[in-house]
């Protein structure tokens, strides 16, 4: 099936997809291997299954694939069985299936968590996915979905990778978020739709986490961002562990009678995920048998985002222009030497003022490589900056930066020449975003008119194209008062092209190039322009005179002018907020000069860490700003540590593990983060760990907690082993355990201590629970 002919079914027609595979193959006694390897050891299993589905009622049938990519078949000791596992599972679909249903290739994430946050490189992680989609691709399948995605920018990866492979087919992609509508690396549900929205998809949706009660208003959420088509996968209910068995208690009736909610808030695909079986599709497909899919037409205001930001481009864009080396040697030498401190600070900086984006600009750019623009890129990613425009000419190298950002990115600039917006364009239905569209052909016209003109054959050659003008920025060229250039063509261009509704930006700091009293002139013609209908401006934001202007400008032109900025009274936080090393040891060695290296390492860089964690378990700093914070203290706890002559106290040892057959990591380490920021002492002795080695483990370390995660199903069983070897072994440690597939009811049937919902609650826990000993 082609996406015309999908987006045609769509519009008249509600889908159904399937249920849960793992939880199903468990309860009928199949759980002994991972759920992929039936594939190829009892294929009639999953084919029994799939037909039971089919039965029900599910118009789209998902391949027996969610863990089959080679890096995650690896991890699990299976990879050998790659292509076999892949080929084997669109062939009993197919078996399964008949004439009315379709088969989507089902992939899923790697377990791994993609640079900056993790070990893996994004290209690695495109051809992972490409190599996946292209066997199921080529065996058949009629569409994909990707599937309980943490990560915004590995769930990019996977539409690159799957795009290589085929721009026809079509594409469902899911994340899956918490209750607080935040995925775990810290992105909105907001963000996550308006960076898909303009990406080369056909369905976005959510999945895993959450039963159909508690993901209704994630699914809302959703739901008020984006145009396109829309898919939900809840899990039936809550988990509990019955007879070594875990089992979702939730009826296919109370599952069911969601299903309404879902279609009326526009959902036009509906399936279950952890714990639905053919009767919960069965029952929702009855009740939903009268519905038809709600037409979705509703303005969708435009937007920037970084992983972790969204801005609003209303009621004014301060663009802040500081990340450019021109006119200082230093900065570009920086670069050059892949050394970006001034440009991290320039970033943090800009975010203290009034920049709702930063404009970035790495300089002389024949003298850099592509190394350059991806590492600055993720450095930026790192500390969460704001939303970043790209100013960046090379069109190669603005790709690399592009596709490194996990956000909705505005690019800077194009002229209106064919050459220059092909290229654009083909980037923008890439991977997203806005354009800066400049009021130039080949030459910079004189007149107020020409440019006005200009732009306007630009835009629509860009609406020709598919890309709207609701997401173009029109640049007038404001052109140096120093050349003698009339300042009013701009501002007439900006009026003209204000009453077509079409948004614009200027360079301010143009106008003033080689003046004196620079911040005068800029302040008195921001003023002006605000007044002529300018919408947004590249700017010095910590110019406080034309900060000043800009604001007093929009209060006369009756805007409402809010600005929010956090701001920290801690400057120890400030600096483990903005990854600044060397400014925290040179706080350090300030403050030694009254307190000594003990004082300093407990209760100034501990309680600083420790209020970082309280924040984040707030909801007030996500994932990407505690893995910062803990990397940048690391070396100012080495620098005190070496000074301590007295012995260091904590508040205790924890040891964590993931539990044989488990290789999910990422869930653990935020743990462990979270655990070091809130003054204990960590030793993670990894993922797949058998009971007898967390054991011995145990003995030698003798740490005071011991914490294991079990993500699977399927493994959830050995929390319970390791609890019955500590009791046998006489071993009395404080045991707690977490997870996707844990929850508190299980933990205490498995004799541990306490369990932790999430990383935010595993301090206050360990704190409680610690008090004992």
């Amino acid at each position: 099936m082609n996406r015309k002919d999908f987006h045609n079914v769509l519009k008249n027609k509600i889908l159904f997809l399937d249920g849960g595979y793992g939880t199903e193959f468990i309860k009928r006694g199949h759980g002994n291997i991972i759920s992929e390897m039936l594939n190829i050891k009892n294929p009639q299993v999953v084919e029994q299954l799939q037909k039971e589905y089919v039965l029900s009622g599910s118009d789209i049938l998902l391949t027996n694939t969610f863990s089959a990519n080679r890096y995650k078949l690896r991890e699990l000791g299976y990879e050998e069985f790659f292509e076999q596992i892949n080929v084997n599972a669109v062939k009993i679909s197919r078996k399964a299936s008949n004439s009315n249903t379709l088969v989507f290739g089902d992939i899923s994430s790697t377990g791994e968590f993609i640079k900056p946050m993790g070990n893996l490189d994004f290209e690695d992680a495109v051809s992972i996915f490409q190599e996946q989609a292209k066997i199921l691709y080529e065996n058949g399948v009629d569409g994909f979905i990707v599937e309980t995605m943490s990560d915004i920018k590995e769930l990019k990866a996977a539409v690159i990778g799957i795009r290589n492979i085929s721009q026809e087919i079509p594409l469902i992609v899911h994340m899956t978020f918490d209750k607080d509508l935040r995925c775990v690396t810290g992105t909105s549900v907001k963000i996550f739709a308006t960076v898909f929205d303009d990406l080369d998809v056909d369905v976005i949706g959510i999945n895993c986490t959450l039963g159909p009660d508690e993901m209704r208003e994630v699914f809302q959420e959703l739901s008020k961002y984006t145009n396109k088509f829309l898919s939900v996968e809840p899990n039936a209910g809550k988990p509990d562990y019955v007879d070594g068995i875990t089992k979702y208690s939730m009826t296919p009736e109370t599952f069911g009678i969601f299903v309404e909610d879902y279609i009326n808030m526009g959902a036009n695909i509906i399936g279950g995920c952890c714990g639905s079986t053919p009767e919960h599709i069965k029952y929702m497909k009855k009740l939903s048998e009268n519905y038809r899919p709600v037409v979705k037409n509703k303005k969708i205001d435009q937007s920037l985002s970084s992983r972790t930001i969204y801005v609003d481009l209303n009621p004014f864009l301060s663009i802040g222009e500081r990340i450019n080396p021109a006119s200082r040697k230093y900065f570009q030498t920086e670069i050059e030497n892949y050394d970006y401190s001034t440009f991290l600070k320039e970033a943090k900086d800009q975010e203290k003022e009034m920049s709702k984006i930063i404009d970035v600009n790495f300089g002389i750019e024949k003298i850099l490589n592509e190394e350059h623009f991806k590492r600055g890129i993720l450095e930026l990613d790192k500390i969460s900056s704001l939303p970043i425009s790209f100013d960046i000419q090379n069109s190669k190298y603005l790709e690399i930066a592009l596709k490194e950002y996990p956000g909705r990115p505005l690019i800077n600039s194009s002229k209106v020449t064919i050459k220059s917006m092909d290229r654009k364009i083909e980037l923008l239905k890439k991977y997203g975003g806005m354009l800066i569209l400049l009021a130039m052909g080949k030459e910079i016209a004189e007149t107020p008119e020409e440019r006005y003109k200009t732009i306007l054959e630009g835009i629509k050659y860009l609406e020709e194209n598919g890309i709207s003008r609701d997401r173009v920025y029109a640049d007038p060229l404001i052109m140096s008062l120093g050349a003698k250039a009339d300042p009013k063509v701009a501002l007439k261009t900006i009026e003209m092209l204000s009453k077509q509704n079409i948004k614009t930006v200027a360079g301010l700091s143009n106008l003033s190039f080689g003046l004196p009293e620079r911040s005068l002139i800029n302040g008195a013609y921001l003023s002006q322009a605000v007044g002529f209908g300018l919408k947004a401006a590249i700017m010095n934001t910590g110019d406080t005179f034309v900060a000043g202007s800009l604001k007093g400008s929009l209060i006369i032109n009756d805007v409402d002018y809010i600005e929010e900025k956090k701001s920290y009274d801690n400057i120890f936080i400030e600096s483990m907020l903005e990854g600044n090393s060397e400014k925290l040891i040179n706080l350090i060695e300030e403050t030694l000069k009254e307190k000594s290296p003990l004082e300093i390492s407990q209760n100034i860089l501990g309680k600083a860490l420790e209020e970082i964690g309280i924040m984040y378990s707030k909801g007030e700093l996500y994932l990407p700003h505690l893995l910062l914070a803990a990397e940048t203290s690391k070396p100012a706890f080495d620098y005190l540590n070496g000074m301590l002559t007295e012995k260091k106290t904590y508040k205790g040892k924890v040891i964590l593990a993931t539990v044989e057959g488990d290789i999910h990591d990422i869930g653990k380490k935020i743990i462990g983060t979270v655990l070091k920021s809130g003054g204990y002492d960590v030793v993670d002795i990894g993922k797949d760990i058998k009971s007898d080695m967390i054991i011995e483990k145990v003995i030698e370390e003798n740490p005071d907690i011991l914490g294991l995660s079990a993500m699977m199903t399927t493994t959830i069983e050995k929390v319970e082993e390791v609890s019955k070897l500590l009791k046998e072994k006489e071993i009395k440690k404080i045991l707690i355990a977490g997870g996707a597939s844990m929850n508190k009811k299980i933990a205490e049937k498995f004799g541990c201590d306490g369990y932790a919902q999430n990383a935010s609650q595993v301090v206050e826990l360990c704190d409680e629970l610690i008090k004992n000993i």
